[in-house]
């Protein structure tokens, strides 16, 4: 691990600043510690850390999508740039309201929509996002709120409240 100042360094899987104390790379989940070990078998090391619920975890339990380690709980997500998908609708005002509440509860969320393009006539923008499904050949949009993936356990449990998501 290379340091940058006497606080930083850059981790060797993904060039990500980190700080020198820290045992894993917040963004990719690279383990940076020594003899640690699965939480769920005790007895194997651990591969990685799981970027979402920050637990450690063998190859056994978890691995790398999309260069990031994620644990089989978490390895479904909808990941990009960091943030992760929690809840989707078509319906904006469904979709704003539970930002707003995110935001109250002290988290950072933000919406991704999906639009058509006026100069493509009406086609829609390809992005890296999947649509939320088809209707009789139709794409329905969807908006697609998303959290810092850190913060993916609080909003999931602030939306189960609310009973946006099960």
């Amino acid at each position: 691990m290379a340091n940058t100042n006497d606080n930083s360094a850059i981790c060797p899987h993904c060039g990500a600043e980190i700080q020198v104390d820290h045992e894993f790379c917040p963004e990719c989940g690279e383990l940076l510690a020594e003899n640690v070990l699965c939480h769920r078998h005790s007895s194997k090391p651990a591969s990685g850390v799981c970027i979402v619920c920050r637990l450690p975890f063998c190859s056994d339990c978890g691995g790398r999508v999309q260069n990031r380690f994620l644990c089989e709980e978490h390895d479904t997500l909808e990941i990009f740039e960091g943030m992760a998908r929690v809840f989707g609708s078509s319906n904006a005002v469904e979709v704003e309201f539970a930002k707003t509440s995110l935001e109250t509860a002290g988290l950072h969320p933000f919406v991704f929509s999906r639009k058509a393009n006026p100069i493509s006539l009406g086609a829609p923008e390809y992005t890296l996002y999947r649509s939320s499904g088809e209707y009789d050949g139709h794409i329905v949009n969807e908006f697609k709120l998303m959290v810092p993936c850190q913060e993916v356990q609080t909003a999931e449990k602030k939306l189960r409240e609310l009973r946006f998501i099960k």
